[in-house]
């Protein structure tokens, strides 16, 4: 069962590897990122058993050398390290704390 929204059905939106430092945005859903191929469905669980549910307010912390990866993000108080892959699949709305 994939529970991941195809990107196609995404008409507009932010994801959350697009999001500035310090950037306070809301989880909206996860969509599919045609890199994990077949293991998809399993990084998309992951992430919801990490805490990274529809809903659920993040806090952009900071990023890897230059930019890249990893992406440090804070979700419900704890602070989690996400390859851009990994982020690409969280579509985040902003939010004002």
């Amino acid at each position: 069962m994939n529970t991941a929204i195809p990107t196609a059905a995404i008409t507009s939106g932010l994801r959350l590897d697009q999001c500035a430092k310090g950037a306070n945005v809301r989880v909206v859903n996860l969509i599919e990122q045609p890199l994990f191929g077949a293991q998809d469905e399993h990084v998309s669980l992951r992430l919801k058993e990490l805490g990274f549910l529809p809903g659920a307010p993040l806090k952009v912390i900071g990023f890897g050398l230059l930019g890249a990866d990893p992406l440090a993000v804070q979700v419900n108080g704890t602070k989690f390290a996400l390859r851009r892959a990994e982020a690409a699949k969280i579509c985040v709305e902003p939010i004002s704390i």
